[in-house]
């Protein structure tokens, strides 16, 4: 029973580990995942980038625009789900937790302080995320990103915010054509595996 428990323990090992590589290699299938809130009793899902993995806080974390409609979402109601797959190895996660967010503090200068321009600018568009425009107008200051100014900096910073997820369960799939194998992780005092 030990071994075997061990053996479940290693496929969560690995899945944090190729999580933490999702925040550093840009192909890697899961640098990008589907984020899903709820809104008005229904789910609403987009793409968004792996920024950060907190083994020791069981937390996930990404950057977004503090005017997109994610945040009013999350801030009703902070239940969310997060989806990633890779292809290659045929795993599927999902992973369902509270969002925390943060803006304005330690944690978001420091991030703030560390992206690149080319990755800063995308906050400094005049318009909030999901306006309705009457004609196409791309949503970037007239300046290129070796341009900005300290003015243009603190605009972007005042949109720029890291959302938290504080992971409750991880459901783990693997598919295989002899039969899928799931595993369900509840991270409560302890990590509780199912089959």
């Amino acid at each position: 029973r030990r071994q075997r428990q061990m053996c479940i323990r290693d496929r969560l090992e690995t899945e944090w580990s190729e999580l933490s590589l999702g925040t550093k290699v840009g192909q890697h299938p899961f640098h990008t995942f589907s984020f899903c809130s709820v809104t008005e009793n229904y789910p609403n899902a987009r793409t968004v980038v792996i920024r950060k993995v907190s083994k020791k806080t069981n937390e996930i974390s990404f950057h977004t625009d503090s005017r997109s409609s994610k945040l009013n979402e999350i801030s009703i109601n902070n239940n969310v789900c997060c989806l990633f797959y890779d292809k290659k190895r045929k795993v599927q996660l999902r992973i369902s937790g509270k969002t925390y967010i943060n803006q304005d503090n330690n944690k978001s200068i420091k991030s703030w302080k560390d992206m690149k321009n080319e990755s800063k600018i995308c906050y400094m568009g005049p318009h909030a995320p999901s306006t309705m425009l009457d004609t196409f107008k791309p949503n970037l200051p007239t300046i290129l990103p070796q341009q900005i100014t300290q003015e243009h900096d603190d605009l972007g910073y005042r949109n720029f915010c890291i959302v938290d997820i504080s992971i409750s369960r991880i459901d783990w799939l693997y598919l295989d054509h002899k039969g899928h194998k799931r595993l369900l992780f509840y991270f409560g005092k302890n990590i509780d595996p199912h089959w």
